[in-house]
């Protein structure tokens, strides 16, 4: 007898949850090794009863006899289940060969209506259908049932519970995100993709809507083994939403803090009788202001998407959208002494350092893409994504001329820039995989080719200042323009070639991954033109890079679902510039040492981890001892710290999220400036030593059936900012604990006419507290978003 073991099963099999399957179409005896491995099964039958045999793929949340049905379907055995759980297969007394009727199994991952709160696997971590165990890396998970029980509503609060990451609160502001990973700011939007390929290039070109997310996906620690150029502390990977062979059918209505009115639809399912055809449809518009004076966060959304899958071995999804985006145009950055400590007149935390009306952000953005994948005979499958994106930016930025500091008549002296733009951007993926076994080892097998193009043509022009007060602002002022200060074509081309590995032997996994890239980046100054001959030219100066990347891990699964693993990771950054000589900067580096441990316990439906990492950015830029005024790269910064996570459904009803962080980020290497201040020791900036979350929430029943509620607390240590950028000292800006909430009701357990309909309340910062976060300038901080609250009306049918 021949036995094949993931994980000892502790109920019977029939008497699991439905586990979530991902086997891949090959031969019988290694869709049993995955199906034992995935649903946590002792698989015990005779070796010969296999040999030759093939199954198609089979993937979708079905229970173990479902699974075992179709796997076995025509191939002349049966089998048995245990009362201890392990599964006996058998040839058939007859040796008839058992037939079924052709069965539509939904996959797991295409429709968030079937994703639960406990996330069972990702492909950001590994770019197939790993799951979580069998990452050698940490990753964290926000599931569409999470999103939807916390009310989330932007992508600050769709990570804030998860650890390892922190988004800064930054009320009124424009663009991205601004995020730091294990220590780390994301720079040029390294840290956001969106469907496996990255978001853009420029933090300003794009913004980000949950309402067409299912899923968050956070990777941390070096990634550009798989993605390329990433920053050392991780990436962000969403999931849109996309066709589901399930009607669905939701209109949503939201009010709520600062006027906020949103109407939100998302439809989706077959387009025809077989269903080769799906599609989905989601959109939305929304009016709204914020806390801070003349910024709004208006926006409309549309996505519609459709599938293809002529067969089991074809898809195609095509995935377009188009969105306006509407923000205010200031930067918000407060003079510590008038804000933080009110060593001076305080400025209010809705105070706007703007001009209404002039200084906005509006970025018109357009994407088309699609998502192919083919299925070949002994287990390959191609893999190939593709997104355009074309966005049309009008921005006029604010900010306060004087660098974050109060005049003595109480003003803000406040400056305009125009910074118009037009970006257009190419990402495609293609990757193909297999899997294959030498002797007892297994191979899981990913080989693939990245390439990116980015364009931006933009021009910047400054405005006379405005002294406005911060007690009884007056904006009635005008600014006038001087001609463009610069007029930049910028144009980034990126080729990479990457391979990896998972080598499985008994339960020991070894994964191995490589990658090389060339990143060109050409920067055409139009503002320094000459004439000659009648040729209009400008400076060209045209950067080149290679780099290789590389992980390692090793992990072992033992039965009762522990896994330890170790990893070693290395990332890079391209840094444009160059020394007092001329010499271009190469790219900065990161090279990662994590050890962890993960547990997904047989018949209990939760997720933990645990992992330590040791970070280190080398090539950092530094000063110039020899040529002041110029960097070298002598620079480093290293971060350790402890990650803690737990997502677990503790009883019937009862959903927990929690989370712990501990990062020490400091400046390992560093030049004196010129008045002869140097980093070494000193903690990064804007990183705290902790930070800690919990999220609980509960599904009423009985005479309460319909209700469920949940409330979470985060706490965000303090953390250091620069108070002058000439002697490098730094200030303590205090932590802060926030209390959220939310409880939802379906009024179809009122009657049948109600049917479909559930109405939800949740809120951040219950208590109101007034909290800062260190600013984008020396001496300056952000006002933290303040109590918000929503009311959302959801009607699905």
């Amino acid at each position: 007898m021949t036995a094949l073991t993931t994980a000892l099963a502790t109920p019977p099999a029939e008497a699991q949850t439905a586990p979530r399957l991902s086997i891949p179409q090959g031969s019988l005896e290694e869709a049993l090794l995955a199906l034992g491995r995935q649903a946590n099964l002792h698989i015990l039958y005779p070796s010969n009863l296999t040999e030759g045999k093939q199954v198609a793929a089979l993937s979708g949340t079905m229970s173990v006899k479902t699974a075992l049905d179709h796997l076995l379907a025509g191939s002349g055995l049966a089998y048995s289940i245990a009362p201890d759980g392990s599964v006996t297969i058998f040839a058939r007394p007859d040796n008839a060969a058992a037939t079924l009727e052709p069965v539509v199994v939904t996959a797991s991952r295409t429709t968030d209506q079937d994703q639960g709160f406990v996330p069972s696997g990702t492909s950001t971590g590994m770019k197939n259908d790993a799951s979580l165990l069998e990452i050698p890396q940490s990753v964290s998970v926000v599931t569409q049932e999470e999103l939807k029980q916390r009310g989330v509503t932007n992508f600050n609060d769709a990570v804030s519970y998860s650890p390892g990451i922190r988004a800064v609160d930054y009320p009124g502001g424009q663009g991205m995100p601004r995020l730091y990973m294990r220590g780390f700011r994301s720079q040029s939007q390294r840290a956001y993709y969106r469907d496996g390929l990255r978001n853009g290039f420029n933090p300003y070109d794009s913004d980000i809507e949950p309402y067409a997310l299912e899923e968050f996906n956070i990777l941390k620690g070096p990634s550009s083994t798989l993605y390329g150029d990433a920053m050392p502390g991780g990436l962000v990977d969403t999931r849109t939403k996309r066709p589901t062979a399930e009607p669905l059918h939701e209109v949503q209505l939201q009010y709520g803090s600062y006027n906020r009115k949103q109407v939100g639809f998302d439809l989706a399912g077959p387009a025809n009788e077989d269903d080769t055809v799906l599609y989905r449809f989601t959109g939305l518009y929304r009016n709204s202001d914020t806390q801070i004076n003349y910024s709004p966060d208006d926006s409309i959304y549309l996505a519609p998407s459709v599938t293809f899958k002529p067969d089991d071995d074809t898809s195609l999804t095509i995935l377009t959208s188009y969105s306006k985006v509407t923000k205010g145009g200031s930067e918000q950055s407060l003079p510590i002494a008038n804000s933080l400590y009110s060593s001076g007149t305080k400025i209010p935390d809705d105070f706007f350092i703007g001009a209404p009306g002039v200084s906005e952000w509006e970025a018109e953005s357009a994407s088309f893409g699609y998502e192919f994948k083919q299925a070949f005979a002994r287990n390959w499958e191609f893999q190939q994504n593709l997104r355009y994106t074309y966005t049309d930016l009008d921005y006029t930025s604010a900010f306060d001329a004087n660098n974050a500091a109060v005049n003595a008549d109480d003003t803000i002296s406040v400056m305009l820039q125009k910074r118009p733009r037009v970006s257009n951007s190419v990402m495609l993926d293609n990757n193909v995989t297999t899997d294959f076994k030498t002797g007892p080892i297994d191979h899981d097998v990913l080989a693939g080719l990245n390439y990116g193009y980015y364009r931006i043509q933009e021009t910047r022009a400054n405005s006379s200042i405005n002294n406005i007060s911060i007690i009884n602002p007056d904006y009635d002022v005008s600014y006038t323009f001087a001609g463009p200060q610069s007029n930049d074509l910028d144009t980034i081309n990126q080729i990479g070639l990457y391979g990896q590995d998972q080598l499985g032997f008994d339960s020991w996994l070894l994964t191995l991954g490589g990658r090389y890239d060339w990143v060109e980046t050409k920067t055409n100054d139009y503002y320094s033109k000459t004439i000659y001959a009648g040729l209009v030219d400008g400076k060209h100066v045209t950067q080149r890079d290679g780099e290789f990347s590389g992980r390692i891990g090793l992990s072992y699964l033992f039965d009762n679902g522990i896994t330890p693993y170790v990893s070693y990771g290395t990332s890079f950054e391209p840094a444009v510039g160059t020394t007092a000589g001329g010499t271009q900067f190469e790219p900065t580096t990161g090279q990662q040492y994590e050890v962890g441990l993960k547990y997904e316990p047989a018949g209990w439906n939760g997720f933990f981890s645990a992992a330590l990492f040791d970070l280190t950015q080398q090539n950092v830029t530094t000063s110039d001892p020899d040529n002041p005024g110029y960097s070298i790269q002598t620079g480093e910064i290293q971060s350790q710290g402890l990650e803690l996570e737990a997502k677990t459904q503790l009883w019937d009803g009862w959903n927990l999220a929690a989370s712990y962080t501990y990062t020490d980020a400091r400046v390992t290497k560093d030049n004196a400036n010129t008045s002869g201040y140097s980093k070494v020791g000193t903690q990064a900036d804007s990183v705290p030593y902790h930070m800690a979350s919990a999220w609980l929430n509960y599904d009423f029943e009985g005479d309460l059936r319909g209700f469920s509620a949940g409330s979470g607390v985060r706490y965000v240590g303090s953390s250091y900012t620069v108070m002058s950028s000439t002697t490098g000292e730094q200030t303590e800006i205090p932590g802060y604990t926030l209390l959220d909430a939310s409880v939802s009701y379906d009024l179809g357990e009122l009657g049948p006419q109600f049917t479909g309909t559930s109405v939800q309340l949740s809120g951040t910062n219950l208590l109101d507290k007034e909290y800062y976060t260190p600013g984008f300038y020396s001496n300056s901080v952000f006002a933290g978003k303040r109590r918000t609250v929503l009311a959302t009306l959801t009607y699905r049918w």
